[in-house]
């Protein structure tokens, strides 16, 4: 009669010895085996021992996904984002233990989830909110006005900067991608950043507001109180005296003095109080008095910004 260990024995598969010792033999091999032997030349010593392969086995996956691994949508590994590290375990002298932590491909991507929740945006399209100063060609027409955008994010201090920006130049020269460096730049340093392309949100304003909808309410009054607003092309709106003296007007007075506020424009100061003395329905106004609405609504922006010109061909247009 067989004794257990015999039984035990008889019920390996044949041949399993030697596919055990040639896995071995290859994680012996293995470069971030052979590190470890190096840095935890204490620890290692049964470290592809049978009792110890599953733990390093799933290490060595774990590593060998990861060096390969060049966007997180593609992570091959159990933990989506997570990568296996090892460590000397503080209860044993004599082990190692291996922990997931988050890769970095992970933490990048969970640090652009936080810089784009600090900016939001109405109809801005997202090439021009995910735009960084790194994407932008500093041709010598615009580099001026890019370096002083550049120094305005370096020097901005929220509750305390006031001065903001007009962007102003020719169709297609890149002003609104200017401006989404700015948000993207300031809203990693933690700031609040609205950007709203003012015609469709005058569009909407106007069909909304009489009706008290709760949303154009709600965005108005974030973009009265956000830490720096971001008008992408202003003057570019149909205005009527109601969208200028009732949205525009009154975003720009609770921010006076206290807020940032950037602009962007196809148009020059001088060409910009023009387009706002020319509203629609002009003949519903005493000509005096449409003349100090509009001065007042310039003293709101005119004193608080620095002037750039943005210069250059129509990128749009010639690529």
């Amino acid at each position: 009669m067989k004794n257990l260990g015999e039984e035990l024995k008889s019920l390996i598969p044949k041949g399993f010895a030697e596919r055990q010792a040639a896995a071995v033999k290859k994680l012996e091999e293995h470069p971030e085996v052979k590190r470890l032997k190096e840095n935890f030349p204490e620890r290692v010593v049964n470290l592809t021992h049978p009792t110890n392969y599953g733990a390093i086995s799933r290490h060595i996956t774990s590593f060998d996904n990861c060096r390969g691994c060049t966007e997180l949508t593609g992570c091959q590994n159990d933990h989506k984002g997570h990568c296996s590290i090892v460590e000397e375990n503080p209860k044993d002298d004599k082990d190692l233990i291996y922990r997931l932590q988050k890769c970095p491909l992970l933490v990048s991507h969970e640090k652009r989830q936080k810089v784009m929740e600090k900016i939001k945006s109405h109809f801005i399209p997202e090439h021009i909110v995910n735009a960084t100063f790194e994407d932008i060609e500093p041709d010598s027409h615009r580099v001026a006005a890019i370096m002083k955008c550049m120094e305005f994010c370096e020097n901005f201090k929220a509750g305390k900067s006031k001065r903001g920006i007009y962007l102003y130049g020719q169709f297609g020269v890149g002003k609104s991608q200017i401006a989404g460096a700015i948000a993207q730049e300031l809203a990693s340093q933690g700031v609040d950043v609205a950007m709203v392309y003012v015609p469709d949100f005058m569009a909407e304003a106007k069909d909304a507001i009489s009706s008290k909808t709760e949303t154009v309410l709600s965005k108005l009054e974030a973009l009265q109180n956000v830490t720096v607003l971001i008008l992408d092309d202003i003057g570019a709106e149909a205005l009527t005296i109601w969208t200028r003296d009732e949205i525009l007007g009154p975003i720009l007075q609770r921010r006076m003095e206290r807020l940032v506020t950037i602009y962007t424009s196809n148009l020059t100061m001088k060409e910009l109080r023009q387009h706002l003395l020319n509203v629609k329905n002009i003949k519903e106004i005493d000509h005096r008095q449409n003349v100090k609405k509009v001065e007042r609504i310039l003293e709101r922006i005119e004193p608080f910004v620095e002037v750039l010109h943005v210069g250059g061909r129509n990128r749009r247009r010639e690529g």
